[in-house]
């Protein structure tokens, strides 16, 4: 069930206008959007992903202990005892350090498993020369766990952006459907009075029983037009009620007595003055630009993973051995006891490598082009919303003027139906025209608005600046 939020205990987000009316501001909605949505706590995980990510590929370089012993008595003879530990440390460089104790006994090893009873110390490196000296798994999983690590940040960014754009559209959606409902009110409240005038006037024998038919049609009109509006803020707010949570697990919704704050045509106006007047540096810098620069940096880490492939794969291990207890440790350490050796590997036609070395430069190139395209759209989108706004805010002007003149216009009708001089048909004609300019104005306002957030949301910036 979901819970009635009562914003003033959650949140000091609320300011009281009445005794039974709350607003609840649009700063402080998107607040409450912003810190308890469950997407937040969404885009925190994808930080913790790649942390765990960048744990991962750490780990291929963790010093690693290997240990076995193997064991044959038959008819009460030792065949053989042969136990062996080791530590293995990888490098950043591709070289793979290494320390090892070996104790063998028996009265069948093979020559080679012979050595001194007291056992043998080996330390020793391994060295590859070929493939895996430039860059290896090892450290190119290493590399892109940190790419990815800088993607997340732009993803959430991304994830941010899109749950307070919708969450801001469903305020606005509120908002002008609370003003649209204030007009139906007047209108209403206006009809109600002209009614109850003109039935009077029809019971002193002043104006005829069609004047009184006629107010009595308007005033359910404007009755029907009111329940229309109740319904429509209603459905708002059930809407709204989607992006309220708390503590991103606990549904919450919107008390009856709280309604938007109002907002005019220049809401965010210096928020969109400030990104459009820049918009040539930071467009490089949005994160769906971004993320592709990273998804070709990734590309390039196969590619030169990749391009190792075609060398040689030439390792050389040398390991000195010194027995346990010889008196000159340094001597034979150095010289006499060692175990050398190498080993090579190469493929002669190289299809393979240089297939893979095709296929990555075609990833590229495609992810390149991929970029390009959506940097052109954005910069589409942006010019598009900018000027939409523009045209919007010049409509907005004209329509002030247009609603001015109708209210001048309902004003002298209404002063010449008072003295006999027009008729009831034109004062709710005039009034009609009237409340009908308002109510376009408002949706304007809403309109501009609108387009004021896409153009911010297309910037890749409204989790900052909102």
């Amino acid at each position: 069930m979901r819970l009635v939020l009562v914003l003033v205990g959650l949140i000091q987000a609320i300011c009281l206008l009445g005794q039974d009316t709350q607003v609840l501001t649009f700063q402080n909605y998107i607040e409450i959007v912003k810190t308890h949505h469950p997407v937040t706590y969404q885009a925190n995980l994808i930080k913790e992903i790649a942390v765990s990510n960048s744990l991962m590929a750490k780990g291929g370089f963790d010093p690693k202990i290997e240990g076995s012993w193997n064991k044959k008595s038959f008819d009460d003879k030792n065949y053989y005892s042969i136990a062996s530990g080791k530590v293995k440390v990888p490098t950043w460089f591709g070289a793979e350090l290494n320390a090892g104790y070996d104790r063998n006994s028996g009265e069948f090893l093979n020559e080679s498993d012979f050595i001194p009873s007291r056992g043998i110390w080996n330390a020793g490196i391994s060295v590859p020369l070929g493939k895996g000296l430039i860059i290896d798994n090892r450290r190119a999983e290493l590399k892109k766990a940190e790419i990815f690590n800088s993607a997340s940040e732009q993803e959430q960014i991304l994830l941010l952006n899109d749950i307070v754009y919708d969450a801001s559209l469903a305020y606005l959606e509120l908002q002008a459907a609370s003003e649209l409902l204030s007009i139906t009110l007047e209108g209403l409240s206006l009809a109600k009075v002209r009614f109850e005038g003109t039935r009077s006037s029809f019971i002193n024998g002043d104006k005829p029983a069609i004047d009184t038919l006629e107010s009595f049609i308007n005033l359910q009109t404007r009755q029907l037009e009111n329940q229309k509006a109740l319904q429509e803020i209603e459905n708002k707010k059930i809407y709204l009620n989607n992006f309220l949570w708390l503590n991103g697990d606990v549904p919450v919704e919107l008390e009856e007595n709280i309604s938007p704050e109002v907002l005019d045509i220049n809401f965010l106006s210096q928020q969109l003055d400030s990104l459009s007047i820049i918009q040539d540096q930071w467009i490089f810098t949005h994160p769906e630009i971004l993320l592709y620069d990273f998804k070709i940096a990734n590309l390039k880490i196969d590619q030169r993973l990749a391009k190792e492939d075609l060398k040689p794969d030439l390792r050389i291990n040398y390991n000195p051995l010194v027995a346990v207890g010889d008196a000159s440790i340094f001597d034979e350490f150095l010289i006499n006891n060692y175990k050398f050796g190498a080993t090579l590997s190469y493929s002669l036609i190289q299809r393979k490598e240089r297939g893979k070395i095709q296929l990555n430069s075609i990833k590229i190139e495609d992810t390149k082009y991929n970029q390009k395209l959506k940097n052109q759209d954005l910069i589409v989108k942006l010019d598009l919303y900018l000027n939409n706004v523009n045209q919007t805010v010049i409509q907005h002007k004209l329509l002030s003027k247009i609603v001015n003149d109708y209210n001048t216009m309902l004003i002298g009708e209404s002063r010449k139906f008072s003295l006999g001089e027009s008729s009831l048909f034109l004062v709710n004609s005039r009034e009609s025209k009237y409340l009908e300019s308002r109510t376009k104005l408002i949706q304007l306002t809403n309109k501009a608005i609108k387009y004021r957030y896409a153009y911010i949301l297309a910037s890749g910036s409204i989790g900052n600046i909102l």
